[in-house]
């Protein structure tokens, strides 16, 4: 992600900062702004997750804890005026619409809502 945005001359933005909560991918402090890349095996996206066959009932209360952990994080971040924007892996693999929309915003500055960028609802 870090490279997509330099290539799209996007700056303003801390990888990790261990500043905010739930560690986002990539913030923009003053767009308060926390963007994060969710794995579609580790948080369970409704296009790609597939059950695992071995261990499964392991996995599935990994997996359900992340999704449950996003929720609260997200609702926590808005709370405190932070947008909150999950872009799946899928979307950065094939630079799908939802990315290249996201990238508009950033470029802009504008105030981004979650489903325009990321097409999917954070909790």
């Amino acid at each position: 992600m870090a490279a997509i945005l330099r290539a799209n001359r996007i700056s303003g933005w801390k990888l990790h900062p261990s500043d905010v909560l739930g560690r986002p991918d990539i913030y923009f402090p003053m767009l308060r702004t926390a963007v994060f890349l969710d794995g579609c095996f580790w948080h369970a996206c409704s296009k790609c997750f597939s059950k695992p066959a071995q261990n499964s009932s392991f996995w599935m209360k990994k997996i359900l804890g992340n999704v449950q952990r996003d929720r609260k994080v997200t609702r926590a971040l808005r709370r405190k005026g932070i947008r909150v924007i999950r872009i799946w892996e899928h979307d950065l693999e094939h630079r799908t619409h939802a990315l290249e929309s996201a990238i508009r915003k950033l470029r802009s500055n504008t105030q981004p809502r979650l489903h325009d960028l990321a097409g999917a609802e954070a909790g």
